[in-house]
């Protein structure tokens, strides 16, 4: 007669013993287990959903693409979301770790900018003060084969004017050509190696040019093209040599963002 009581009392410390869903322990299939316990899961506060799910999906996931899944068969549920509490933890570590490496060698790059357009600035200063060049004239020279001059040619003619103390021995730049608004034609790499006494100007054309190509449309046709006279001429210079030894060199223009 006792029977009946006896099996009541057993079931209600099992449904006890099952109240907590931390201590359900999961199989091998634990996301039909967590269906099957969904009443005991929603006391689960808002995050610990949210853990547990996250982590089982993401073993699942793992398994699908043949990765190395961790095991949860065996673990209960308040120890998987322990572990997925760990996991993003130490993901969010990593991801402040990797963002404080990026700032860092975003500013030690901000930092080499900064220095290395102060030293193109100070050598700029430099070299303004040292020579002048100017760009006098563009021609375009036509075919001549008698003198071996196959291709037609375009020349510039610089006037470089030696403000400084020593003799100028080379000068390297650029030739850099604009229209009436401002928009770029094109630039030319320019290389005059003829020497410029201290205090003195000297006009040349350096008896070299550049080879027009047909059909082609490059900065070299492009400014052979254009009337002169609609165009505005500019030297970058790029390194200056003097008699002695010295050299003027702009420093290699640091990258963009």
């Amino acid at each position: 007669m006792r029977v009946a009581p006896l099996a009541a009392l057993l079931s209600v410390i099992a449904l006890t013993a099952c109240s907590d869903p931390k201590e359900i322990v999961l199989g091998p299939d634990p996301l039909k287990e967590l269906a099957e316990h969904q009443k005991e899961i929603a006391k689960l506060s808002e995050e610990e959903r949210q853990l547990l799910a996250g982590y089982l999906m993401r073993t699942e996931l793992a398994g699908a693409l043949g990765g190395k899944a961790p095991k949860v068969a065996g673990m209960k549920v308040g120890e998987v979301i322990a572990k997925a509490r760990e996991l993003n933890a130490q993901e969010e570590a990593e991801r402040k770790k990797a963002a404080a490496e990026a700032e860092a060698k975003k500013a030690e790059a901000d930092a080499l900018r900064a220095r290395v357009l102060a030293e193109r600035e100070a050598i700029a200063r430099q070299i303004s003060d040292s020579a002048v060049v100017s760009v006098v004239t563009k021609r375009v020279l036509p075919k001549n084969y008698e003198i071996g001059r196959y291709s037609a040619m375009l020349t510039l003619t610089y006037a470089i004017q030696n403000k400084s103390q020593k003799r100028i021995l080379q000068v390297k730049g650029e030739a850099v050509f604009r229209d009436a608004t401002g928009d770029e034609v094109g630039s030319l790499s320019v290389d005059i190696d003829e020497p410029v006494a201290a205090g003195k100007t000297l006009t040349t054309d350096t008896g070299r040019g550049w080879k027009l190509k047909e059909f082609m449309n490059t900065d070299i046709e492009k400014i052979a093209g254009r009337d002169f006279a609609l165009m505005k001429a500019t030297f970058e210079p790029e390194s200056i040599a003097f008699e002695g030894g010295e050299v003027l060199r702009m420093p290699e223009a640091p990258g963009g963002d």
